[in-house]
């Protein structure tokens, strides 16, 4: 278990560094790898509580800490692209009136 959570925490790593420094996002369609792995981190959690096991505890609040912060970059990027569109709306209703 321990090596399982271990590989999962490099696999993570490295997906994380891989997307964010190529797009500086995570495409949709790797989303779903994402997902699995914050699936793991709540087992990883679970049987590290069961177990007594602090570093499983560890390493799936970590996981999980992890798939949030990139959840919310997902939200704050929608939200700046929406602004950005709403505002070149807006500016194109103000050219039009002059």
């Amino acid at each position: 278990m321990l090596f399982a959570a271990k590989a999962t925490l490099i696999f993570q790593a490295c997906l994380i560094f891989y997307f964010f420094g190529k797009e500086e996002k995570v495409p949709s369609s790797a989303r779903n790898i994402f997902f699995v792995l914050a699936n793991a981190g709540c087992l990883f959690l679970a049987s590290g509580i069961i177990q007594e096991n602090s570093f499983l505890i560890k390493c799936g609040i970590f996981i999980l800490i992890a798939q949030a912060l990139i959840d919310a970059h997902l939200i704050i990027s929608r939200y700046e692209k929406i602004k950005k569109i709403e505002k070149e709306i807006e500016n194109e209703k103000s050219d039009a009136k002059k």
